[in-house]
């Protein structure tokens, strides 16, 4: 590693170097370097139960950005629930968990695109502690191709009760993006070519964490990649709730919806222009 001078410090001050891992600062008049130990402690109750809560948020307003005449509805339910446990809107004290998930999806249905998703897009620089994992399945590590499988599993199969084969040999020829934090996938989705030119498919696009831009941050990804690789046109079969997510990427419906690993879906294109 190359010498660091006063004005490098001045420079980074409490910032991490580009060059090396180094974190370097000035404390009470001293300049210090120091490497940050990667924080292995399990998620605490509250982070779990916090994510728990807003990934079931994140699905209801998907439903209802695909269905907008479910809309009228929930605010019907919000009303009466909240009248009939006397809730005090003045004083904006929520009595029960139900009470105030009905607000937050409220307040994210207000606005499109809603504050929390635009303040938390991720930057194309990753910020310190997520790196992203661009690979063909040859190249993944046993580690890597354990984390991204253990994300799939735990989404599709335990989280949505999907019945279906995951690993279904389409791996083998598969570029696989996965955002990966503190050694654990928070995102991911596997690109591959179709049997028509040109022609490229998404699967398998999951975020374990909603609402932090995971989920945007690797779409974002993978349609750069598509492009890299010389497609032409990007295909994919979306969960009908997720269907407003990928709109706002480019891609639109075509054909009737259909059911697929039990659950309804609708396939999506997004035609990409050479040089873009």
């Amino acid at each position: 590693m190359s010498t660091i001078t006063p004005q490098d410090y001045s420079l980074r001050h409490g910032k991490m170097s580009k060059d090396s891992a180094i974190v370097y600062r000035t404390r009470n008049g001293k300049q210090q370097s120091y490497i940050p130990k990667p924080n292995t402690l399990p998620p605490s109750k509250a982070q779990n139960t916090h994510r728990k809560f807003f990934g079931k948020v994140n699905t209801i307003v998907n439903a209802i950005m695909a269905d907008p005449e479910q809309q009228a509805e929930w605010n019907e339910r919000r009303l009466a629930y909240n009248k009939s446990i006397a809730l005090d809107m003045k004083a904006k004290r929520y009595k029960t968990t139900r009470s105030y998930c009905f607000h937050v999806v409220s307040t994210q249905l207000a606005s499109t695109p809603n504050a929390r998703r635009r303040a938390t897009a991720i930057p194309h620089a990753l910020p310190k502690g997520l790196k992203l994992h661009i690979k063909p399945f040859a190249e993944l590590s046993t580690t890597e191709l354990y984390e991204m499988l253990k994300a799939r599993f735990s989404v599709f199969y335990t989280e949505q009760h999907c019945a279906y084969l995951d690993m279904d040999d389409i791996d083998y020829r598969a570029f696989h993006l996965a955002l990966f934090r503190r050694g654990h996938v928070v995102a991911y989705a596997r690109l591959f070519p179709s049997d028509q030119p040109g022609q490229w498919l998404v699967g398998r696009m999951l975020t374990t964490e909603r609402g932090c831009g995971f989920g945007r941050y690797i779409m974002e990804q993978t349609i750069a990649e598509a492009q890299r690789q010389g497609a032409s046109s990007l295909h994919l079969h979306a969960q009908t709730h997720a269907v407003g997510f990928y709109q706002r990427f480019g891609f639109t419906t075509y054909g009737l919806p259909f059911t697929e690993a039990e659950m309804p879906h609708i396939a999506m294109l997004l035609s990409l222009k050479s040089g873009d």
